[in-house]
């Protein structure tokens, strides 16, 4: 009986041995054919496939201004002109958006400046002339004095006129523009605008100045007429005005000092003139407003100028404070909410104008100037 049971285990321990064991051959066919099957084994961690995206060769323009005949011919233009190449223009322009389709944004200030006559400048100088950009344009002074005495030595433009434009222009680089540059000039310059003609100018321009700066077409942010860096260059004025005032090879007017040498090359080559002294000055007459028969002459504005002697012998105009300038002068009014300001501006009055051609604007560089000036000067 003993042997007999003893037999029995041995024999079920053999036959429970043989049916554990695979042999390697029948489990690799077993995996081949579930996988031809496409059955998925949830136990089996795999890797996942990859798939390579291979990049636009960029033989046409896509996106936005595909198929636009006019920026064709203008690829054409740089191309044969500017030897550009052909696939880096195609991609370029790919990636520019039609800005007629991009949600625009006006802030309180630029809308109130619309507004009837009657204290429009008081809108318009609280737009520039405020506390905290005072401040701002006392800590660039600080920061950059040693260049701004630089800039004022070389080019004869006094250090408060450049911190002004600055100050004006971006608020002292907090603000450079929400708009791509590309985007802007691209839309205006093929799609009708009033002023194509003057865009794609000015866009040919920008490419140029972007390729030889090293600079990167489809990320420069600017101004919504397309205007560049710390002084807000059109890249017309960048290729003719902007320097290398660091001497680090390379003319970049996101720099500071780039920017503050190339506004004072600027004003220089527009006539300023340096034994001029005095940009504006209060001017005295009769009346609240400037206005009415008595001076229905006199227009006003930085495009007319009068004589002196005429303006105080025959309507009793004459400065509130000493004027050392003997030149001509032009009457610009500044309408006030209770009253109209009238100013003299000389002739360095008129060069700021050619930065911006407005009174309202000269007059905003002139006060931040003056302000940031004095303010400064208290502080010491």
């Amino acid at each position: 009986m003993k042997i007999g049971k003893i037999s029995t285990l041995i024999l079920s321990l053999l036959l429970l041995s043989a049916c554990s064991t695979k042999s390697p051959e029948k489990k690799e066919f077993s995996e081949n054919n579930r996988t031809n099957l496409g059955i998925i084994d949830t136990n089996k961690t795999t890797e996942p496939t990859s798939t390579v995206v291979k990049p636009p060769t960029y033989d046409e323009v896509l996106g936005d201004f595909q198929g636009n005949y006019e920026l064709l011919e203008f690829i054409d233009m740089m191309v044969n002109v500017h030897n550009f190449k052909r696939n880096e223009l195609n991609r370029i322009f790919s990636q520019a958006q039609n800005w007629q389709y991009i949600p625009q944004t006006r802030t309180n200030c630029a809308a109130n400046i619309t507004q009837t006559q009657q204290g429009k400048w008081d809108r318009y100088r609280s737009c520039f002339v405020y506390e905290r950009n005072i401040q701002r344009g006392i800590a660039f002074w600080d920061k950059y004095a040693d260049t701004l005495a630089r800039a004022e030595m070389r080019y004869g433009v006094p250090a408060e006129y450049i911190v002004g434009i600055i100050g004006i222009e971006t608020a002292y680089g907090t603000n450079f523009g929400k708009h791509r540059v590309i985007d802007v000039l691209t839309t205006k310059s093929m799609l009708g605008d009033r002023r194509a003609s003057f865009y794609k100018d000015e866009l040919e321009k920008f490419l140029v100045l972007t390729r030889d700066a090293g600079l990167i077409p489809t990320e420069l942010m600017g101004s919504t007429s397309g205007a560049l860096g710390y002084g807000q260059f059109m890249p017309s004025s960048y290729i003719r005005f902007a320097v290398d005032f660091n001497h680090d090879g390379v003319t970049d007017l996101w720099n500071a000092e780039d920017a503050i040498g190339s506004i004072a090359n600027y004003f220089s080559r527009n006539g300023w003139n340096s034994s001029v002294s005095q940009v504006a000055i209060r001017a005295k007459y009769k009346g609240q407003r400037f206005r009415g028969k008595k001076y229905k002459k006199l227009k006003t504005g930085y495009k007319y100028k009068y004589s002196q002697y005429k303006l105080k012998k025959r309507y009793k105009i004459k400065p509130r404070t000493k004027l050392y300038y003997k030149g001509l002068v032009s009457l610009i009014k500044l309408p006030r909410a209770t009253y109209d300001e009238l100013w003299f501006g000389t002739h360095n009055f008129r060069v700021i104008t050619t930065y911006n051609h407005s009174s309202f604007y000269a007059m905003a560089v002139h006060q931040l100037a003056q302000t940031v000036k004095k303010r400064r000067e208290e502080s010491y």
